[in-house]
């Protein structure tokens, strides 16, 4: 039987990191957010997270006392997404985006700034450094280095006509200094300025074209 000595020494030892609580973390239901597992979530005291988050066993936001991670309303966080921000760094998860389903990591260090827009998605082992700027309905999908990229924004990964949704990085390897325009998608393996721009059209040749 574990004893209350146990429970007192998980919490000091979430304390000293800057996280929740087990029971703090469970008590985020009362702003309406979601967690499936209190304890293999780790949230840090720091995070603003907004209503209908919903958090998966395993995922972690870390913020020191310099830095700002904020998610926005209806943001999904899946087990393995990992969002770090430290020294001044900034993370700003707009609404409803989608992150980590198959791991990933956004990390903000001192000056950096990393923007996740409203219904984009990022997975599959993904991970954002530097500053970079994920448009609303963009996607990152693969385990890419993505660092000073610009995805452009437009519709969200369900939007019926492809050369309106936001732009797209897939495949594997690096891609940094990038901007990828809307209806657009980098196919890469390997280094990203290798692979040639395509519109998404070409992957969904029988969707609708809308006005």
């Amino acid at each position: 039987m574990v004893d209350d000595r146990f429970w007192q020494r998980l919490d000091d030892v979430r304390r000293e990191r800057g996280f929740l609580t087990p029971a703090e973390t469970m008590a985020l239901v009362r702003h309406e957010v979601s967690v499936l597992d209190p304890f293999s979530v780790l949230v840090s005291r720091r995070a603003r997270l907004g209503p209908d988050t919903v958090l998966y066993p395993g995922a972690t936001i870390e913020c020191d006392e310099r830095s700002r991670c904020e998610l926005g309303p209806g943001v999904v966080l899946y087990g393995g997404a990992r969002l770090v921000a430290g020294d001044g760094g900034r993370i700003v998860v707009g609404r409803g985006a989608l992150i980590g389903e198959g791991g990933a990591r956004i990390r903000a260090d001192g000056p950096d700034r990393v923007y996740v827009g409203d219904r984009a998605r990022i997975s599959n082992g993904a991970e954002l450094s530097g500053d970079c700027r994920v448009g609303d309905g963009a996607q990152v999908l693969g385990p890419i280095s993505v660092r000073d990229v610009e995805l452009a924004a437009g519709g969200p990964h369900t939007h019926p006509d492809p050369d309106g949704r936001g732009g797209v990085l897939k495949g594997y390897g690096r891609a940094h200094g990038l901007r990828v325009g809307r209806g657009e998608v980098l196919n890469g393996a390997g280094d990203f300025h290798a692979a040639p721009v395509e519109r998404q059209r070409a992957y969904h040749p029988d969707a609708p074209r809308l006005p």
